[in-house]
Parts: C-alpha cells; sequence; structure tokens
C-alpha cells in the first residue's frame, strides 16, 4: 500500500514538473514573425507569457521622420522581447518642463507587447491605444497580463509617434508620399501595428480574425479614427471607446498653418523639410511642442482624403465607416475640476450665470438662452460652478462619445452604452469619477503604479469586485460583440428611440440616457466655434 502511495505521488510530482516545463517552454521557445524569431517570457504571478518591446516598423528617423511607417527590416536568431521599448518622444504629463537630456525616449518607439494566457488556445485579441492628447503616453503604463489571464485573451499594447512628430501637416510633406497623405503619421502607426497583428499574431496565440480595438482619451479619439479610416478596414472586428472624442481631427489648412509656426520657432523655412528633419529631437520637442501646448492639445490626424476623409464623426454619420459592433462611454465627472482653474466660472453668481458663459464660449444671445435652457440652475441645486463643471465634461469628452455612438447607433444595432460613475477612491468626493479612473478597473491594475495611492484595505475589496464586472464585460465583447454573460447584470443594447446607458460603479444598473439634449448643443457649437478648450482660456467680447 505504501509503495503505491509513493509511486502516486512520484507521478504527481513528475506530471506537475512537466506541466511546468511545457508552460516555460510556451512562453520561451522562439516565435517566428515576418521580420524574425522573438523570444518571450514567463510570469508566474498571473499564468501569462509576455513578450514586450516587439518592433512592428522601422525606427523613423533621419530622412524617415514624417513618413509613413515603413516595414521592419529582418534580423537573425532570436531577439530577445523582454524589455519595452523607449517611449516616442514627448513631454511630461501634466507638464511643460523642458527635456534636454530624454531618458526612455527616442523617435525609435514604434513597438508593441503582448501578452496571452500560458495554456493553448487561440484567443481573441485586444488591442489596446493609450491616451494622452496625442502628446504623451506609452503602451508601457498598461500591463496586460491580468485582463489576459482574467478573460482568455491576447493583450496587445502599441508605442505610436506622438505630437510634432506624429501629426506634422505640410504641402511639402503631401507632395513626398506616395498617397498624398499628410499630418496622420501618428495613425498611420496604429494601422502598421494591426497590419502586424493581422500578420504575426497567430504564431502568438491570438486570433487574427476576431480583433477588439479599445483605447481610453485619445486613444479613445484612435477609436473613432480607426472606425472612420478606410486604411483599417477589416483589420478590426469590434471597437470600445473610453472618453474619447469622435469629432476630433483636423483640416490640412489648420496643419499647414501649425507647421508654419513651428517652422518659424525652429529658424526653418516654411516647408523646408531638409532642415526641419536635421532638427535634433530634443529641440524639436522643446521648442516644436511647447509652444503648441500652451494653447491646448493640438495634435491630431488630418482629414487629409487618405487616412481620413472627414471629421469621424461625419464618417459614421454618412455610414461609410468600418461597421462593426461598438461599446462606448464616458465618466460621469471627467474633467469636471478644471471649473476650479476657472475663477470667474468657478465662483460665478445666479445672477452671472450666462453672461460669465456667453463672454467665455463668444455665443450669441440665442445661443447663449439655448445653452441655458439645456443646462437650468435649477438642476445644479442654483449653483453655476456645478453647472459649468457638467459643460465642460460634456463639450470637451462626454458628448463626443456619446454622438459617435449614436452615429454607429443609426447603422447597426450591436452598440452598447456606458457611464463610470465609482468614485469611492481616495480624494474621490472631491475630484469624482475623474477621467481616466476607470483605466485601472480594465486592466485590473488597482494596485499597480499610478493608480495604488487611491486604493485601500477599506475601498479596495469592492472595486476590485467591479474590475471583474466590467472585465468581464470587456472580454465577453471582444469575444461575441456582446457584453452581456451567465451572473452579470443585463446590459441592454443602445437604441435611438428609447437611449439606455449602463451606469458602471457599485451596484451596476441601467438608467435612461439623458444627454441628448446638451449634446445637441455641443454638436452645433463646434462646427462654428473655436474647440471648448481654446473658448475657455481667456474672457473675450460677445459677438
Amino acid at each position: 500500500m505504501m509503495r503505491k502511495l509513493l509511486f502516486v505521488i512520484s507521478l504527481i510530482a513528475v506530471l506537475a514538473g512537466a506541466a511546468s516545463v511545457a508552460a516555460g517552454d510556451l512562453c520561451s521557445e522562439p516565435v517566428p514573425t515576418q521580420s524574425g524569431l522573438v523570444q518571450g517570457q514567463n510570469i508566474a504571478d498571473t499564468a501569462t507569457c509576455a513578450w514586450l518591446g516587439i518592433p512592428y516598423a522601422a525606427p523613423p528617423v533621419g530622412d524617415l521622420r514624417w513618413k509613413a511607417p515603413q516595414p521592419v527590416p529582418a534580423w537573425t536568431g532570436a531577439r530577445p522581447a523582454l524589455e519595452y521599448g523607449l517611449q516616442c518622444m514627448q513631454k511630461q504629463m501634466l507638464g511643460l518642463k523642458n527635456v534636454r537630456n530624454p531618458k526612455g525616449m527616442s523617435e525609435d518607439c514604434l513597438y508593441l507587447n503582448i501578452w496571452r494566457p500560458q495554456k493553448s488556445g487561440k484567443f481573441p485579441v485586444m488591442f489596446w491605444i493609450h491616451g494622452g492628447g496625442f502628446v504623451f503616453g506609452s503602451g508601457k503604463g498598461y500591463p496586460g497580463d491580468r485582463l489576459a489571464a482574467f478573460g482568455d485573451v491576447l493583450v496587445v499594447t502599441i508605442n505610436y509617434r506622438l505630437n510634432v512628430f506624429g501629426f506634422l501637416a505640410s504641402p511639402e510633406l503631401r507632395g513626398e508620399d506616395p498617397n498624398a497623405s499628410t499630418g496622420s503619421y501618428g495613425s498611420l502607426d496604429q494601422v502598421a501595428a494591426l497590419r502586424w497583428v493581422r500578420d504575426n499574431v497567430a504564431k502568438f496565440g491570438g486570433d487574427p480574425d476576431n480583433v477588439t480595438i479599445f483605447g481610453e482619451s485619445a486613444g479613445g479619439w484612435a477609436v473613432c479614427h480607426l472606425l472612420a479610416s478606410p486604411t483599417a478596414a477589416g483589420l478590426f472586428q469590434r471597437a470600445i471607446l473610453e472618453s474619447g472624442n469622435c469629432f476630433a481631427s483636423a483640416s490640412l489648412e489648420t496643419g499647414y498653418q501649425q507647421e508654419r509656426r513651428i517652422a518659424a520657432l525652429l529658424g526653418c523655412q516654411p516647408d523646408d523639410f531638409k532642415c526641419l528633419r536635421a532638427v535634433p529631437a530634443e529641440k524639436l520637442l522643446n521648442q516644436g511642442v511647447e509652444s503648441m501646448l500652451k494653447i491646448g492639445f493640438n495634435f491630431k490626424p488630418h482629414h487629409d482624403g487618405y487616412f481620413l476623409k472627414d471629421t469621424p464623426l461625419a464618417t459614421i454619420r454618412s455610414g461609410n465607416y468600418n461597421r462593426v459592433p461598438f461599446l462606448a462611454g464616458s465618466n460621469r465627472d471627467e474633467i469636471n475640476v478644471m471649473v476650479n482653474f476657472l475663477p470667474s466660472l468657478a465662483h460665478a453668481s445666479p445672477h452671472q450665470y450666462g453672461p460669465h458663459i456667453q463672454r467665455r464660449l463668444l455665443l450669441s444671445d440665442q445661443e447663449t438662452q439655448t445653452l441655458l435652457h439645456a443646462y437650468p440652475l435649477s438642476q445644479y441645486h442654483n449653483r453655476p460652478k456645478q453647472a459649468y463643471a457638467q459643460m465642460l465634461t460634456d463639450g470637451d469628452l462626454g458628448c463626443f462619445t456619446y454622438l459617435g455612438l449614436a452615429a454607429a447607433a443609426a447603422h447597426q444595432p450591436n452598440t452598447y452604452y456606458y457611464r463610470f460613475d465609482y468614485d469611492d477612491m481616495k480624494y474621490g468626493k472631491r475630484i469624482g469619477a475623474l477621467h481616466s479612473m476607470e483605466v485601472p478597473f480594465v486592466f485590473n491594475n488597482l494596485d499597480r503604479a499610478g493608480f495604488q495611492s487611491l486604493y485601500s484595505e477599506k475601498n479596495l475589496p469592492a472595486a476590485r469586485e467591479l474590475s471583474k464586472v466590467i472585465m468581464e464585460y470587456w472580454t465577453n465583447f471582444a469575444k461575441t460583440g456582446d457584453p452581456n454573460g451567465p451572473g452579470l447584470p443585463e446590459w441592454p443594447r443602445f437604441a435611438l428611440d428609447s437611449p439606455r446607458v449602463q451606469i458602471l460603479d457599485i451596484g451596476v444598473r441601467t438608467e435612461t440616457a439623458n444627454l441628448a439634449p446638451r449634446c445637441e448643443f455641443w454638436d452645433q457649437y463646434v462646427k462654428t466655434h473655436p474647440p471648448l478648450n481654446e473658448s475657455l482660456g481667456k474672457p473675450r467680447k460677445t459677438r
């Protein structure tokens, strides 16, 4: 009897060892790509495999600065994919500090990262596009191992060119390009990364015919751009937009004016790209980017007839876009706190409610009355500050997410709308459900760098439960185009005749979406006025 018991114990140990070796082999065995072999690593804590810093396009340096992404040069041997690639050249978040010796940044930055469960299978692909106003950010800030393990999906994050390196438009550059395209290099990087996924991801265990693009903030803008762009046709099958703006793009003339201003700052003649390509990256960053940041986030892809034919919102409304199941939403208090930086609005009395916002937004008398009707003070405890705060969130992000989803719902039924309301983190009662606060819930990174200081033993358990619900919704949608699943609160489709919104909070629930009257105002406003962030900069005379 003892001999049999020892035999069984030995057999279990051997099988466990074999399983461990197999898991290690799965992660470390070199994987072929079209450019060469890459070697990944095992992440034991989450039972996932990771490949970091895989190049998906040639370094856009020298003569390739401000050109469409080019194929990756082939390499020999197995390339280690164990560390993140360098970030693209960028200004630091929430500041305009000079970058004299940028660490961890380079023009050579077109890399992607992959995580997958540490087991055999063919996994749906979730392709994440980071935010940062097209000015800063990288794929490094969003480790995808927990999401991959939780949902049995393969997660991809990417870098793409930013600010002046990614979105400078010029007639000269347009003339150089075989597609007469200019000013959308960062967006074309995203397309190149999607093509890399189509051509290579099967070798990593991903399903190239089931790709979901998802992104937040500028990454949400990018989702709308890719929905609208003919260059991305067929490269993804579903889309998730978090706090984006489906109106965010620029005309060529706007881009050309920006290029002339930047060239002058750098001592070059407009369209002299021999001069501009010779400018060191650090100088281009410090002088070319900082001047534009002072007037808001003004780096965007251009509707040049190639990457975009028109604004993404107009393209989706026309029905001539990449029609896929679409899940979108925003946070309840996206940028409400910004009202505190506008003293005349923050301290306005009820009798100043109309005059102050009329002057700030350059409104006619009729427009002012329309706006005040959409935001009656009685709904905001007769406090102008609260009404102004809601205007900021709606006019910058909330409504242009809603309008994009509503436009898509007119053409295909699989649309789902959410609002993230959770505010039980540290400082939550002061900042509310702020912009980007849903991101750690999507990736289950509540206790990781960037967010861990907001959560404690008191609020972390409930937050983790909400994170599980959100991850289930997101990964269910990635698999089937429907977020619903066993044990989850039912999430109804969005319908134009009876719009419903899923409230993501402790106690997930469904409510009637009541944004339409407010969003109709902002829809008209952007057609005849400067961007909201410019209008609110300084008081101006009423027209």
